[in-house]
């Protein structure tokens, strides 16, 4: 039995030799945590990894590197790093293991994972341009899925509610009018179909982050269906099917004369093109993205909005006397009215910036072998930006960075926005978000309409809590609003 002890001791001390030595390059790579062998820094991370990361890099910097499961891990805590990185191609490249179903030509053209990106990415705005996006076209199509909303909203009487429900299927309903090129009513059983596998998938999301960092186990597990990212391609094969059948029939009913949305630009750039990165399979995993991303995050503003205002009523009040003011009780509000409403134009970026919707960027995955801050950064690593990290660094904006302060947005007379460089929520460089000009109107509109029809408060008897759930992005806690129509 003793001998049998001391030869698994040694056996361990090997390999955690090995695994120092592994670790290390002979040119000079980031600073950072040891770990554990094979599990890395993950047994010393909480729920809440950007508040681990932020802590982190106070000791290492703004650039270090720990060991997630077997993945290699650069940290970006600052903004200057961060925009060195994300300018470079070499930062481009998303991780081969993804716990969402991509198809087989997705992966093998390297149009979501690599630098075929950038085509895809060119594509997607200059349609998105072409289909009114962020212009007066799609502007109508919200006002009428808001009017929709704020009467199904009126119904509850004021009475205490979850909007999450509520909010998520008109959310939904703008992407499927950008890509499907109609809406669906609130009962419409497709509708819930995809709001059913939308808010299914953000629940599994968190769940799943470990696959990421230990790719071989999770393909094993994955194998025998017990995965989280098995779950999520099971909650997702509905709206994949439905997506594939809205291509065939668009693809049947194609006009060239006439585009009527992004599945048929889409088409029409495949005949045009003799590239394999643009077909059909890789056209579904576009709408697919754009669905999660584009529904979820925005989703997600809204609901932080709403508790922010119930929990800071004097902030509220300004809002609504700017609303009427600039806008009135009566006319709907538009896009064009956010140049002549600065505290709520800084009101929403203030919430952006102090509960940031999406803490940690998206992963990243070096392509090849570069440097940042003089430091090596090897081929094949995970790079992840702490945008919590630099929205809240008291360098950038003040020592009361963790205060939920409007003024900061706005200029000494509180007539103009101040811009800040380091107000990064959609990221920076050449991933920066595509939508991100939709999501500002969206969230604009959405705002300002609610408000201006009703008075949001806490429920009776409750208090408000800002530490956030971590899924596909930063969620509050399930929490009741009453909106009582104003007079």
């Amino acid at each position: 039995m003793m001998e049998l002890t001391t030869a698994l001791l040694f056996t361990c001390l090997i390999a955690f030799i090995i695994y120092l030595i592994a670790g290390r390059d002979v040119r000079k790579l980031p600073p950072g945590p040891y770990g554990l062998p094979f599990v890395g820094y993950i047994p010393f991370m909480s729920s809440s990894p950007y508040l681990d990361l932020q802590k982190l890099a106070k000791k290492y910097g703004s650039v270090f590197r720990l060991r997630l499961g077997t993945q290699n891990t650069i940290v970006l805590s600052d903004y200057q790093a961060t925009k060195a990185a994300f300018f470079q191609d070499a930062f481009m490249g998303r991780p081969p293991a993804n716990p969402f179903d991509l198809s087989k030509e997705t992966l093998e053209t390297g149009a979501f994972n690599e630098l075929p990106w950038k085509e895809q990415r060119r594509f997607s705005l200059h349609m998105l341009r072409d289909l009114g996006f962020a212009k007066t076209r799609m502007e109508e199509h919200l006002k009428e899925e808001i009017h929709d909303l704020l009467e199904h909203l009126e119904e509850f009487g004021g009475k205490p509610i979850v909007l999450k429900p509520h909010l998520a299927p008109s959310m939904s309903n703008n992407i499927a009018t950008l890509v499907f090129g109609e809406r669906l009513n609130y009962d419409h059983p497709v509708r819930r179909m995809l709001d059913k596998g939308l808010s299914e998938s953000a629940a599994a999301a968190g769940q799943v982050a470990w696959e990421l960092f230990f790719p071989f186990l999770a393909s094993v597990v994955k194998l025998f269906g017990f995965s989280g990212a098995a779950k999520i391609a099971k909650t997702q094969k509905e709206t994949r099917d439905y997506i594939m059948k809205q291509i065939d029939q668009h693809e049947q009913t194609l006009d060239e004369n006439n585009i009527r949305d992004y599945i048929d630009g889409y088409l029409l750039e495949i005949r045009k093109r003799n590239d394999k990165a643009f077909c059909k399979p890789v056209l579904q995993d576009m709408v697919g993205a754009f669905f999660g991303a584009g529904s979820e995050t925005v989703r997600l503003t809204l609901d932080w909005l709403t508790l922010t205002m119930a929990s800071f009523p004097h902030v509220q009040e300004k809002v609504v006397a700017e609303i009427e003011t600039v806008i009135g009780r009566n006319r709907t509000p538009c896009w064009k009215d956010h140049t002549d409403m600065p505290y709520t134009e800084a009101t929403i970026m203030e919430l952006m910036r102090w509960r940031t919707i999406i803490p940690i960027n998206v992963l990243r995955y070096t392509l090849a072998d570069t440097e940042l801050n003089g430091y090596f950064i090897p081929k094949e690593c995970y790079v992840v930006a702490n945008l919590w990290d630099i929205h809240h660094n008291p360098e950038y904006w003040g020592r009361d960075a963790e205060e939920f302060r409007v003024e900061r947005f706005l200029t000494d007379d509180g007539k103009q926005v101040k811009k800040s460089e380091y107000f990064i929520p959609f990221s920076i460089g050449k991933r920066q978000c595509p939508g991100e000009s939709f999501a500002k109107i969206e969230v604009f509109l959405y705002f300002v309409s609610i408000l201006q029809k009703f008075k949001i408060s806490l429920s009776p008897g409750t208090k408000p809590d800002f530490d956030g759930v971590l899924g596909i992005g930063l969620c509050p806690k399930p929490h009741e609003l009453c909106l009582t129509k104003r007079n």
